[in-house]
């Protein structure tokens, strides 16, 4: 137990510690990325808003709308779809898609996402939304009310346009796979980590566009993008030390390049990361004296725990703060002061400290205190008398 032997108007015990073992110079190659826990807590960050083209990593917006929807009671997975002409033309990676033929919801999705059909997503666009148009609208709606203010969308599965085209920052691809995992892990995991999407009817076999899951048997999705224009694009994560890692890398040169740089970042975050109690009310306890009376201790500690996302030396300083003790007695649960930490990326946490039990100063202890304090009002009086 963390002592506290005098305690006057406010305490403040201090001590620093270096990150030696955490790699701050770790950089990306990729023109953009970013590395977060799927709280949003960034591990690494380059050019996180800078937009770029992001490919078919649109189609995750696609997916969470189509879920959304739903959700909502408006479509379900067995729904039947009917291709249209515009949906079969759609060039780039297909699933074969013929005008007129009806396919269920669930399968479209299952293109979609596992080997990026380019025809499935705009199906699935014109099914929910009931034009491409319409649906393109409910992806910037979707995107401005999650906060992606970097990200603008003219098509739902990442096509090249004429024009601007569809563009995002790594910040807001992470924010939209952060919200789509936590809120259909169960499902989207499970698909994303298919290595091989097979249909003996269609007589269609594609290895999923995601290489890195051979690689890294750990990882469970998500999303690759490539066009010219965009390079080679990947949205990636994993559970890693009590935790769940969300990378994302944009603008590598080729499908090697892109798999290395997303391994790397992953391994950065699983090497140097862990989720851990900053604050623990089992750990962190301290002793402060009822009115500065040594013999008179009573055990204090946080209110409640604290998790963090941090490197494995994470706290760059404490505070313990108590206001002046004038305290006789206290009741356990009862706050007496806070305890604030700074973290390594200079997060502030600031928890109250309270009591943990109950105790009052003894009778004899009381009286002498008052007696004292009696006996120096009477000195001021008379010093200021006589002055």
């Amino acid at each position: 137990m963390k002592k506290i032997t005098k305690i006057f108007l406010i305490i403040i015990l201090i001590f620093s510690t270096t990150l030696n073992g955490f790699a701050l110079d770790f950089q990306s190659n990729a023109k953009a990325a970013i590395l977060t826990d799927e709280e949003g807590n960034i591990l690494y960050e380059k050019n996180g808003d800078k937009t770029y083209a992001p490919a078919s990593i649109t189609k995750l917006m696609t997916y969470l709308l189509t879920m959304e929807a739903r959700d909502n009671g408006l479509v379900s997975y067995e729904d039947i779809v009917t291709i249209t002409k515009h949906a079969s033309d759609e060039r780039g990676a297909r699933y074969w898609l013929v005008e007129g033929e009806k396919l269920t919801l669930k399968e479209l999705i299952d293109a979609m996402m596992v080997a990026s059909a380019n025809d499935a997503t705009m199906a699935i666009a014109e099914y929910i939304g009931g034009s491409e148009e319409d649906f393109v609208n409910m992806m910037n709606e979707r995107a401005l009310e999650l906060g992606m203010n970097n990200t603008h969308f003219e098509n739902p599965n990442g096509m090249p346009e004429e024009g601007m085209g569809n563009l995002m920052s790594a910040k807001d691809i992470n924010i939209l796979a952060k919200y789509t995992i936590k809120n259909y892990k169960e499902e989207l995991l499970p698909l994303t980590s298919m290595k091989t999407l097979v249909n003996e009817k269609r007589r269609f076999r594609k290895d999923n566009t995601n290489k890195l899951l051979k690689v890294m048997p750990q990882v469970d999705g998500l999303k690759t993008g490539y066009t010219d224009e965009a390079g080679y694009c990947l949205v990636s994560t994993m559970p890693a030390k009590g935790f769940r890692l969300i990378s994302v890398v944009m603008g590598t040169n080729n499908d090697y390049e892109r798999v290395k740089e997303s391994k790397s970042l992953l391994e950065f975050g699983d090497n140097n990361f862990e989720k851990k109690k900053v604050i623990d009310t089992e750990r962190d306890k301290y002793t402060m004296n009822l009115f500065n009376e040594e013999k008179v201790p009573v055990e204090i500690v946080p209110k409640e725990n604290i998790w963090r996302v941090s490197p494995h030396k994470y706290i760059k300083s404490q505070n313990i703060m108590i206001p002046e003790n004038t305290y006789w007695k206290v009741k356990k649960g009862q706050i007496v002061g806070n305890l604030e930490l700074e973290l390594y990326n200079s997060e502030r946490i600031t928890v109250d400290l309270v009591s943990n039990e109950d105790k009052t100063i003894p009778p004899g202890v009381f009286f002498r205190n008052i007696f004292t304090i009696l006996g120096c009002v009477i000195k001021s009086a008379i010093l200021g008398l006589t002055n």
